[in-house]
């Protein structure tokens, strides 16, 4: 049996699989998240005492415990976690979102080792959602856990490194601290400039890399008896995890998925070059496959975010958005919503972005908001699917997974923003899966990524409403220009805060 540990941004849960792909225990634990101003963090502690409690959960049969052979860990990726040399966080885990490292982004881009590597990499653009921009942050205003840390971690590599004391890193996550899977090395020149040590980065292998034997220490924790082998294999995001769970694995397909975030990307064969910075493409060597795309900030964290504003009173708030929703035409009798509550990432890449409802009149009440933000999470996608179909990639229909495709009203709204068949995959948990046949892959029992994805299947399709879609492109060419027009005040706003006119501090409990 395979066990899985996902760690997501507002829970940590635990997954068994069987050979067969089929889930033997599932087990979860909420997280916090602490928000103050443009910080955003989260307790590294928390991830590893929770982390234990749901592996010891779902290994709470015995013949699932004898049974389990192999153990993965799959996380957001751009989360820096500062570690000592027993694995223990010297600091709060600084999250993808977080917005602090602006001043170190802006000093990464003026240093002449950071030029001559873009001219290496034509689609490579330091961002402050990256890892090397957190670490250069965390020197420049914590030096005494920058001085201590033995190394800097992504989510995935802290539990790997705790589970077998060995610090690995995956090439995918990798990437995001500059690595070069062409040169299949780190960028030396610019870590000297930054006064970045080598040493405190992890090494550098392949997706489905068999690291180790977990250590006695582990074992022990998780009650497993001393002989028993448990091996620890690299996996990778859970992005790209949940890219795979969703069934990807032929020229052209793309996937949604919409947890906390919003992720859309899509496969194609060999190495895909990008001119284009506003996204990735990432190539995968095992499999010669590129995957194109990127992430937002917040696909299913916008619900989250309406029904703690909105409907914090009810006790089926889900169900009653959905309904509200529904009593409203296309397009929310004229009101638009900004999705932007926590800036963006692809394709605007623009930190200082905020949320905005425009069109605000005495007709409309919640019914309108509900419906112009679940409208924005389509029009949000959209801005992402173009920038993929402006590469030359042809995409015919999107696979919809994670939170938001159990929403019905939302994936009909994509299919007719987008113009295109949405096809909701049967299995929530997608990331997990996709972990779950990385693993498969790694230890041969599939021969093939085509070979693992056979396990997914499709539950339903939605088909565009070609009136819809028309109406929708007019409303999202609006869209677009709302946010073009706003960056000057975006840009004013994010200053104001700088100075402290605004202040905000807060603990949101799984946000």
């Amino acid at each position: 049996m395979y066990l899985v540990l996902n760690l997501g941004l507002k829970s940590i849960r635990a997954i068994v699989f069987n050979e067969k792909g089929k889930i033997i225990a599932n087990n979860s634990e909420p997280l916090s998240t602490m928000l103050n101003g443009t910080a955003v963090e989260q307790s590294g502690s928390e991830w590893w005492e929770k982390g234990l409690r749901v592996i010891n959960a779902s290994l709470d049969n015995e013949a699932v415990r004898r049974e389990i052979n192999y153990i993965t860990v799959t996380a957001s990726s751009c989360c820096a976690v500062a570690i000592d040399q027993l694995g223990n966080p010297l600091h709060d885990v600084i999250m993808v979102s977080d917005k602090r490292a602006n001043v170190e982004t802006t000093h990464i881009a003026e240093r002449s080792s950071y030029q001559d590597l873009r001219q290496s990499r034509s689609d490579f653009e330091v961002k402050s959602s990256l890892m090397l921009p957190k670490i250069l942050w965390i020197k420049n205003n914590l030096p005494e856990v920058f001085e201590e840390a033995e190394y800097f971690l992504s989510p995935d590599d802290y539990f790997g490194y705790r589970f077998t004391g060995q610090a690995v890193v995956d090439s995918l996550n990798a990437e995001k601290c500059f690595y070069d899977n062409k040169s299949k090395s780190y960028p030396i020149d610019l870590l000297k400039d930054l006064e970045i040590p080598l040493q405190k980065l992890p090494k550098v292998v392949d997706v489905g890399t068999k690291v180790a034997q977990v250590t006695a220490e582990f074992k022990r924790l998780i009650s497993l008896d001393a002989n028993q082998s448990l091996e620890y294999i690299v996996t990778t995001y859970d992005a790209i995890c949940a890219f795979y769970g969703s069934g990807a694995s032929e020229e052209g397909d793309s996937c949604d998925v919409s947890g906390t975030v919003t992720s859309l990307r899509t496969l194609t064969k060999g190495k895909k070059e990008l001119e284009t910075t506003a996204i990735f493409s990432q190539y995968q060597r095992e499999f010669d496959i590129s995957i194109v795309g990127g992430s937002n900030n917040l696909g299913g964290g916008l619900i989250e975010w309406a029904k703690q504003a909105f409907y914090s009173d009810n006790q089926s708030p889900y169900e009653l958005m959905e309904s509200e929703a529904k009593t409203v035409p296309n397009g929310a009798d004229g009101v638009i919503f900004l999705p932007y509550l926590m800036g963006e990432r692809a394709p605007l890449w623009n930190d200082d972005a905020r949320g905005v409802f425009f069109g605000l009149s005495r007709n409309h009440n919640r019914k309108h908001m509900i419906r112009s933000v679940f409208e924005s999470s389509g029009f949000a996608l959209r801005s992402i699917l173009e920038e993929i179909e402006n590469t030359g990639q042809d995409v015919k229909a999107v696979r919809f997974s994670g939170g938001l495709s159990r929403i019905h009203l939302i994936a009909q709204i994509k299919a007719d923003i987008l113009g295109k068949e949405i096809h909701i995959v049967d299995e929530f948990e997608t990331t997990a899966l996709g972990a779950f046949l990385l693993m498969g892959i790694s230890t041969g029992l599939f021969e093939s990524l085509n070979d693992a994805s056979k396990i997914v299947r499709v539950r339903e399709v939605i088909f565009p409403n070609p009136e819809a879609h028309k109406s929708y492109s007019e409303i999202y060419s609006l869209f677009k220009n709302l946010y073009g027009n706003l960056l000057g005040c975006f840009k004013e706003h994010s200053k104001l805060h700088e100075t402290d006119v605004y202040r905000i501090a807060d603990k949101i409990e799984n946000m």
